[in-house]
């Protein structure tokens, strides 16, 4: 099956570091595809390379069959590609309802919209009209992939959605993710947590000092204790 998102030969810098090595992955349609790694693995530098936000200096990024090497961010928006940083990049002053607005993306439609979001989220239902600085961390981490989803992506790009919460909150992460799962999304997400990567997740890419040491499903990935004690210490 043919991926509806793939990398290849990614090398990307921050100034003179060299970060990413010949960094690659496949995402294929419908599944779930996690990234995990200690912290500086490179995991993020990825994500930021696939939107752009960080041009890698060299290799291929190929999005539904389209070559899309060097499309400025706002393209791959537009083409598709959903992006929720690890910083979550709330606009404090602007309401919830405003904040969900503003991931509206001209040209694109689909099942998306500010009742369908509110609906896979109703904690911001009584909400709408709140100040987004003014939310919880769990709150505006609903809000930010709520944003995300107004934009109806093909691909939804979650970079460590659990980092800072509550098991609580942890927990109504896992049920919305793997709700989006059910209805047909493709997710790319980054995880610290690995007990909730592996139980919302289809396979596994294993990061390490920016390269990919490992690619497999979740169950290869199980087996493979080697794998997990020398880059994970699990």
């Amino acid at each position: 099956m043919n991926p509806i998102l793939s990398a290849s030969g990614l090398n990307t810098f921050y100034g003179r570091s060299h970060i990413l090595f010949d960094m690659g992955l496949e995402v294929i349609q419908g599944e779930t595809v996690c990234l995990v790694g200690r912290n500086g693995a490179g995991k993020t530098t990825t994500f930021r390379s696939l939107m752009n936000l960080t041009p890698p200096k060299s290799g291929r990024i190929v999005f539904q069959g389209r070559d899309c090497t060097g499309l400025p961010p706002y393209k791959m928006a537009r083409l598709g590609l959903g992006f929720v940083p690890e910083d979550r990049r709330i606009l404090g002053p602007f309401t919830v309802r405003e904040n969900l607005e503003m991931g509206m993306i001209q040209g694109r439609s689909g099942r998306w919209n500010i009742e369908s979001v509110l609906e896979c989220f109703p904690t911001l239902t009584r909400m709408t009209e709140r100040m987004g600085g003014s939310l919880s961390g769990g709150e505006q981490q609903m809000l930010t992939i709520g944003r995300a989803l107004m934009g109806n992506p093909e691909v939804l790009i979650l970079d460590e959605p659990t980092e800072g919460l509550s098991p609580v909150i942890v927990a109504e992460l896992k049920q919305l993710v793997l709700r989006l799962k059910d209805q047909g999304t493709t997710i790319l997400l980054s995880e610290q947590n690995i007990r909730f990567a592996l139980s919302v997740s289809d396979s596994v890419v294993v990061m390490d000092r920016g390269r990919a040491v490992f690619s497999g499903t979740v169950e290869a990935f199980r087996q493979d204790a080697s794998v997990q004690s020398r880059y994970l210490a699990v």
